[in-house]
């Protein structure tokens, strides 16, 4: 059944925009915000895939959460074990974020980089909810820091440090990215990418696919700025060509306003077309992201993806 929207919920939407969540002093309150704040007032779990519900032991290994330990046990055996839930999935859950260039583009409250980080401080938040083993990677032009997956408690801390001191750096070859990020990961779960995807569809297709095949559920987070999204309300008064400017390469190119107003909003559709029909066709699931939007709205379209995916 869905929730009925109460006067509380319009408010905690209104707190959870952008604009709003950038004034708060650091990641950490914004996660909290986002993840409790969209589930307030709902009456059911909202952490996919975990449960309460005891169901056995497992040796403890380097990276469980030692909240987990079972001291009794241990007082008896001499040996460390954690205990196991039903619906634990004990999954992997890599967060893969876009750092380069493009992604400080903006026209809105946030840049693009900001609001990945505000996506990966919220899924991080519910990976930690869950219990599961929680890593991070981020990329320009190559993979520029890694924190494996361990489900300590300090991990989503950690994380949360590295996506503060995180600045947008050069150029992006989300290619070979991807290539290293397939030979590191070696323990299936879900790879999370969150990017602007500004590349060719068929081959960043081709790399994923190499995710996919290895066991791995992939997640693509497709952050635009509203003016990459509707370019059209952007440009359709123009009427003189413009030069633009490449903002990782700072190569400059003049346009003609018809170009702008008509045949640059159809490539930019096109694009995220196919980015939409490639996730559809080869498995991937597929959000896409306004940086004027609400963490809510981002935050629902995943879970209820990720529901109707299980």
């Amino acid at each position: 059944m869905a929730a009925t929207k109460t006067p509380d919920d319009n408010r905690s939407h209104r707190l959870l925009k952008p604009a709003v969540l950038a004034r708060l002093s650091n990641l950490e309150l914004v996660a909290k915000a986002v993840v409790e704040g969209y589930f307030t007032g709902m009456h059911r779990s909202p952490f996919f895939g975990f449960s309460q519900e005891f169901a056995e032991y497992r040796s403890y290994n380097d990276g469980d959460d030692p909240r987990f330990i079972d001291w009794n046990v241990y007082a008896r055996t001499d040996r460390t074990y954690v205990k196991r839930f039903l619906g634990e999935t004990n999954t992997a859950v890599n967060l893969v974020l876009d750092v380069s260039a493009s992604m400080n583009y903006q026209t809105d409250e946030v840049s693009k980089l900001t609001y990945g980080k505000f996506i990966c401080a919220a899924l991080a938040y519910l990976v930690r909810k869950q219990h599961d083993a929680l890593g991070a990677t981020l990329f320009d032009d190559t993979i520029r820091e890694v924190m494996p997956p361990a489900s300590h408690p300090d991990t989503f801390y950690r994380l949360l440090a590295m996506l503060e001191r995180t600045e947008a750096n050069d150029g992006t070859q989300i290619h070979d990215s991807l290539r290293q990020l397939a030979a590191t990961i070696t323990r299936r779960g879900i790879v999370i990418l969150v990017s602007d995807f500004y590349c060719d569809t068929d081959e960043l297709t081709r790399h994923l696919q190499v995710l996919v095949n290895a066991g791995h559920e992939v997640v693509l987070f497709h952050v635009l700025d509203r003016s990459e999204q509707n370019p059209a309300e952007h440009v359709k008064k123009m009427r003189a060509p413009s030069t633009l400017r490449d903002i990782e390469t700072g190569a400059q190119v003049q346009v003609s306003a018809d170009f702008l107003r008509d045949e640059y909003p159809q490539r930019i559709a096109a694009h995220i077309a196919a980015l939409e029909k490639t996730a559809l066709r080869n498995g991937f699931t597929y959000v896409p992201c306004s940086t004027a939007a609400p963490l809510d709205d981002m935050l629902h379209r995943y879970l209820l993806l990720r529901q109707h995916r299980r």
